[in-house]
């Protein structure tokens, strides 16, 4: 897996007509960091990801990344968002694979595939369809397709807002676990959750 970059967002603004949703934003997840962005619905925790990660240009202000991108890297900003967006009629390994297809030799996306199915903890799945899945094992498959690109920097929308509190809480932990383990610069947006 790659270690991380910087990623610096520096006095971002953005605006949807007279809303200002954004407004003198400024952060820097280090390298290797996992750095979460907690708020309640609405108030511009997803547009400061989508500027983040260059979909969305701000009103003002300026994104910059620091340090050397590996080689193996396949994409440096990469997404998980809040569906699991698997395709049906591919296995889990063959939505993994899916991100790997065109730009590696098949010998080379088979270990890569093998590498991250045993990261999350999927190696016994590899086989199985989507509707076969638990939505926490469905989860990790999104997450295990996204490590596959080795990327510098990994975004994540909300990615586990679709499950249970109990398969939340397991999946988040394991989740802190795979990316201690790739390295990667990690931005993860979530709700205010009640009770906190």
């Amino acid at each position: 897996m790659t270690g991380g970059i910087r990623l610096i967002l520096d006095q971002i603004g953005h605006a949807w007509g007279d809303l200002t949703v954004l407004d003198g934003i400024a952060l820097t997840a280090e390298p290797g960091e996992v750095m979460a962005i907690i708020g309640p619905s609405g108030c511009g925790k997803s547009t400061l990801l989508n500027i983040a990660g260059g979909l969305l240009s701000p009103s003002s202000g300026t994104v910059r990344i620091e340090g050397a991108i590996a080689d193996d890297c396949l994409n440096p900003l990469t997404y998980i968002f809040q569906d699991f967006s698997l395709l049906p009629w591919r296995s889990a390994q063959a939505n993994i694979e899916l991100v790997l297809e065109d730009k590696l030799p098949k010998p080379v996306r088979a270990d890569r595939v093998r590498e991250v199915l045993a990261l999350t903890g999927l190696t016994e799945f590899a086989d199985a369809w989507p509707r076969e899945l638990s939505g926490g094992m469905k989860q990790r498959v999104g997450i295990a397709r996204a490590l596959a690109v080795r990327p510098a920097c990994l975004l994540m929308d909300e990615p586990l807002s679709a499950l249970d509190a109990q398969t939340r809480d397991l999946l988040l932990d394991e989740f802190v676990t795979i990316i201690d383990r790739a390295q990667t610069t990690t931005i993860y947006v979530t709700p205010l959750l009640s009770g906190q």
